[in-house]
């Protein structure tokens, strides 16, 4: 079969797998797809379930708005998930025996978190939920929702933001996060409190200046998992995870010794990432992401300090679940050529196997290339990046290369799974994805360090592969990025015209500054455009925005 190369088109043939989950008993899976309604210019969400007994595949939901965090009851027989009606999230119970979806909430606000009691009989939730309750800076409340009735009591008010977080196996107990800053998206620190629902005690679990999320009861309740940090050094400290032990009220770092960051910094475009959560078993294992190296893999900690990777290398781990018992995993897994699909991992063998074959046939007909791992030395210690060479490479012949930056100073270029990359190699163009100094992934010296340190480690690493590489012509390079990127872009192209050509996004300052140099310049705004994820606007948004992109590299390099 002659394969075709990658498109702009292409993103409407991915699917993208998030939030799966294991139903209490680790019989039955259920997660969200997401695809493209070309037609209809949105994405498509859909709730899937997989019967681990039979590997019997079941489509939940049919509507065409977004839907997210689906949660099985204590004893399996439902599924809660939010779906988006008119802007809000509203909060939907499928019953798993008849398939009916039944609306349990129906406010003008939106509902942002929820947890299940394990007696069914409600929902805990947080959000704003009710606006003539609450003062007009509409902060975020925690309640319950009264399945018989549909009623909300409001259980956590006033000038805080609460953020709800888990609840004990028991039903007794709720952990929830607490800020003071009106704006929750944009909070340097989180501490963690328990409530004791019966005698509305409340105990702050963490310290004050810290943020902490991600919170797992142990199976018995007398522990609590938690991730976060003392934000030391801002957002390039290392996430770590914690235990507090209810019973001694004593708290302890159990990734203190790893020096890598727990969960997932990968940074891609097709492919969003749910939260991180540890998975607790019933022998007090605990199962997390780490990210090293390029790699996000699934850790096994036991809480004496054991730990080590339980998945493979070269991967993205993307999202996770982990038995009851421990024996097996399943997993969200993605690399540099297979778009997102779930596996079963049994984790004493290793053994693997597929469930899903979303994105298969797109595999098995498109021509997806593999980079090469390159070291580098930087300015402050070896500098981790990856080479893919452009599709149908003659030799002798010499090819542009495209030096990708990443967004976020603290992101990680990772084995997974982009689009843009495998799209600019099928236009005939190299690219080197570079993780300079203040990339996570790393040890915290690295993370912690400066963008000076990270403009030397991009222009080494520049050097060093024009030089070895043969078919690099280096009288064409290019340089892509934006946000933080957009920084060291303009540094490598003010500072040196190392790039001929760069594209840079977020940034009208530089195209002024360009324009007054007399350099051709562009500017080009995409009016609500998203530059972190494919899924997050219209998908017209990243078709227009790759068009640019190509437009500019063809006409200039």
């Amino acid at each position: 079969m002659v394969k075709k190369i990658v498109n702009i088109q292409d993103i409407s043939k991915l699917v993208s797998i998030t939030d799966l989950e294991l139903s209490p008993d680790s019989n039955d899976i259920v997660f969200v797809s997401t695809t493209i309604d070309e037609k209809e210019n949105v994405y498509k969400d859909i709730l899937y379930h997989i019967d681990l007994k039979t590997r019997e595949h079941h489509q939940w939901t049919y509507g065409k708005g977004r839907i997210s965090s689906p949660k099985w009851s204590a004893d399996s027989s439902a599924v809660a998930y939010l779906a988006e009606q008119n802007g809000n999230n509203q909060l939907f119970v499928l019953s798993v025996a008849e398939k009916q979806v039944i609306p349990v909430t129906h406010s003008d606000t939106s509902i942002e978190r929820f947890e299940w009691s394990p007696c069914g009989t409600k929902i805990w939730i947080s959000g704003i939920l009710e606006k003539e309750l609450t003062s007009t800076s509409l902060y975020q409340q925690i309640g319950f929702l009264n399945m018989e009735t549909k009623k909300i009591e409001q259980v956590l008010v006033g000038d805080f933001q609460y953020r709800l977080e888990a609840i004990s196996h028991n039903g007794k107990k709720i952990v929830y996060g607490i800020t003071q800053e009106k704006n929750h998206e944009f909070v340097a620190g989180q501490p963690l409190y328990i409530y004791d629902i019966e005698t509305k005690e409340q105990t702050m679990i963490t310290e004050n200046q810290g943020h902490f999320n991600g919170v797992a009861f142990s199976q018995d309740d007398s522990k609590i998992a938690y991730i976060g940090n003392m934000r030391q050094h801002g957002d390039a400290t290392h996430k770590e995870l914690y235990i507090a032990d209810l019973q001694t009220q004593t708290n302890f770092c159990l990734t203190e010794g790893l020096d890598v960051p727990v969960g997932d910094y990968a940074v891609g475009d097709f492919q969003n990432t749910t939260s991180m959560v540890p998975v607790w078993t019933k022998d007090d294992h605990l199962y997390f992401q780490v990210s090293t190296m390029g790699d996000v893999r699934l850790y096994f900690a036991s809480l004496d300090g054991m730990i080590f990777p339980a998945s493979p290398e070269m991967e993205h781990v993307i999202d996770y679940d982990v038995s009851y018992d421990g024996e097996f995993a399943i997993l969200a897994i993605s690399n540099l050529t297979k778009p997102v699909e779930l596996y079963r991992l049994e984790i004493t063998t290793g053994e693997v196997e597929q469930l899903t074959t979303f994105n298969q046939t797109y595999v098995e007909s498109t021509v997806l290339l593999e980079g090469q791992p390159t070291i580098t030395m930087g300015a402050m210690e070896s500098v981790h990046s990856w080479l893919v060479a452009p599709i149908n490479i003659q030799e002798g012949e010499k090819y542009p290369l495209i030096v990708k930056v990443h967004e976020d100073m603290h992101g990680m270029f990772a084995n997974t799974f982009s689009h843009e990359l495998q799209l600019l190699t099928a236009q005939g163009y190299g690219v080197l994805a570079i993780n300079p100094s203040g990339s996570h992934g790393y040890n915290q010296e690295f993370a912690k360090a400066g963008s000076e340190f990270a403009y030397k480690d991009m222009m080494t690493a520049v050097a060093e592969v024009v030089e070895t590489i043969e078919w690099i012509d280096d009288r064409r390079l290019a340089v892509i990025g934006d946000s933080y990127a957009g920084l060291l872009t303009k540094l490598l192209f003010l500072d040196t015209k190392k790039g001929d050509r760069p594209i840079n996004e977020q940034t009208d300052q530089f195209a002024l500054k360009l324009e007054s140099m007399e350099e051709d310049t562009k500017f080009v705004r995409l009016t609500e455009a998203s530059l972190n994820h494919l899924n997050v606007h219209k998908p017209s948004y990243w078709v227009d925005r790759l068009e640019q992109k190509l437009n500019w590299l063809e006409e200039y390099v």
